[in-house]
């Protein structure tokens, strides 16, 4: 696949929660590029984590469709992988075992397991804290252990429900670096939700701005600021300023 071809498809979908009738998104068309990270800002409640677990399947649409690699999706699958953000690791195991979780579950060789495990722990920083519970870690620390756990399973798309959003400010940005430089070593498809213009401006190639409930699309930002990138370049780029005051306002005013 080249970096025009479409990766993830959706297509006119609708998801309504029965309790008091409740449209949370409706006719939401959208398509998600190969390789592309693209942003997801829109105001609370607007349905962004649904779309994200519909797009995992972890949830049905009640009308629609979405498509990854031309086929629909229903259940999960090996080949996309969810950051939550509130960890979703396993208290009782440690976080070797936590990242090692998804890959004995997919049936992979010992061998291959162990590599994995190995590597990509070095690569999110928490070498020598392999045997360390959840609850002997920071938070910042804790979603490292998450993001290794994703990524082990080396997916071909990465969906990421403000990972980093319960984090203090001097975490979240370090964490966002991280994932810059992780990104720009293993380039995948990543959709990533944010209540944060300034994250959404520093991980993404594109934004797309949601109404409030049902979500509509309000519009589909370019973020024009080459890779690589840190969050310090990205907020010294000329581009930033005016970048961020259009998603502004354009959360801020009430959709036509």
């Amino acid at each position: 696949m080249n970096a025009q071809q479409t990766r993830i498809s959706v297509e006119r979908a609708t998801k309504r929660f029965s309790a008091g009738g409740l449209t949370v998104f409706d006719g939401l068309d959208l398509a998600v590029r190969d390789k592309e990270a693209l942003c997801i800002l829109g105001p609370s409640g607007c349905g962004k984590t649904t779309l994200l677990r519909t797009m995992h399947g972890l949830i049905p649409l009640d009308g629609g469709r979405i498509l990854i690699d031309d086929a629909v999706v229903s259940a999960p699958r090996r080949n996309v992988a969810m950051v939550f953000q509130h960890f979703g690791l396993m208290p009782w195991k440690r976080v070797r075992e936590n990242v090692a979780y998804g890959l004995e579950l997919a049936g992979l060789p010992k061998a291959t397991t162990d590599e994995r495990v190995e590597r990509y722990i070095e690569m999110v920083g928490l070498r020598g804290f392999e045997r360390s519970y959840p609850s002997q870690l920071s938070g910042g620390m804790q979603q490292r252990a998450g993001l290794a756990r994703a990524l082990a399973l080396e997916p071909d798309i990465l969906l990421m429900d403000e990972p980093f959003g319960s984090l203090d400010a001097l975490t979240r940005e370090i964490l966002q670096d991280e994932l810059l430089r992780i990104y720009q070593l293993m380039p995948r498809t990543m959709v990533f939700i944010t209540h944060s213009i300034e994250e959404a401006i520093a991980m993404g190639d594109r934004i797309l701005v949601l109404s409030a409930r049902p979500a509509r699309v309000r519009e589909l930002l370019q973020v024009d600021i080459p890779r690589p990138r840190t969050v310090d370049s990205v907020i010294a780029h000329p581009r930033f300023l005016p970048l961020r005051d259009h998603c502004w306002r354009l959360l801020r005013e009430p959709a036509a």
